[in-house]
């Protein structure tokens, strides 16, 4: 079956060497960096941001002109593919007062996203998707990254009832003008990584909590910084009071079992793979 990733060990990790706790977010954290690293990461579903690397180094307490960003294409969690096309940025200031916003190349699993919101093909897609992987073995090491769409918005309790493990990805938009990609919010994995603690127990189960938490920090001021990644203040604000989910990114074994139920779903409009790996 798609199997839920194994909590990682990393999380020990993070207790041990960076000091990671629940409560308030620490002290000394670098604003900037916030709204920037999260920013990319809301604007690009298709990327994973490295947020056990930024933890490490302490990048959001550097308070730096610069600020230093590590991403990787969303290959299926727990695939040895994690660090394949891995990519170490800066993001700045311009000149102009915008911030340099790393421009991210399109793969297979921006098309699965873009495709998602194809009404007129998602009937056909869903059938191939679903005899794809029909036709797989079952094999200890393949991992497979699926796209869902749901028929309408629907909230964080009711995806849990379609899908009870945390997903990867909480498409929180639908696909946004001028080609950018659904805002979304993604499950780090580790306390206090994202530069505020989304380890506090109000929040850690959900991906709508956790992105309620970073807009909530958001200041009116940061909207010129927000203009450089195709996001809007008063839209982030209208998605997060929302709540509502219009489609979710996993990851994990394929079983044609559990494929057929999502597929089966009639709260489910399309079942998109985004990427195959071996483990």
């Amino acid at each position: 079956m798609l199997r839920p990733r194994p909590l990682e060990a990393f999380l020990l990790a993070c207790l041990v060497l960076a000091g990671c706790t629940t409560g308030s977010p620490p002290d000394g954290v670098d604003h900037k960096a916030v709204v920037w690293v999260n920013a990319l990461a809301v604007s690009s579903p298709d990327y994973r941001v490295a947020y056990e690397e930024h933890l490490l180094s302490r990048l959001w307490r550097e308070h730096g002109e610069t600020v230093r960003v590590i991403v990787e294409p969303r290959w299926p969690r727990a695939s040895s593919m994690d660090v394949f096309g891995r990519q170490d940025l800066e993001m700045q200031l311009s000149s102009d007062g915008s911030v340099s916003r790393p421009r991210l190349r399109p793969w297979k699993l921006t098309e699965a996203i873009e495709a998602l919101y194809n009404e007129s093909d998602q009937a056909r897609m869903t059938k191939e998707s679903s005899a794809l992987l029909e036709k797989m073995e079952p094999k200890e090491n393949l991992r497979v990254t699926l796209v869902v769409g749901f028929k309408k918005p629907i909230k964080e309790e009711e995806v849990r009832q379609i899908w009870s493990p945390i997903p990867d990805v909480a498409l929180l938009s639908p696909l946004r003008g001028d080609g950018e990609m659904p805002i979304s919010w993604d499950y780090s994995g580790y306390c206090n990584a994202r530069g505020f603690d989304d380890c506090n127990p109000d929040i850690r189960g959900s991906l709508t909590a956790g992105f309620r938490r970073w807009v909530g920090l958001l200041e009116p001021d940061d909207q010129g910084h927000l203009d450089s990644f195709g996001l809007d203040l008063s839209e982030l604000k209208e998605r997060a009071a929302e709540g509502a989910w219009y489609g979710m990114i996993i990851s994990g074994s394929p079983d044609s079992a559990e494929a057929r139920a999502l597929v089966k779903d009639p709260r489910i409009s399309v079942v998109l793979v985004g990427q195959l790996a071996l483990g």
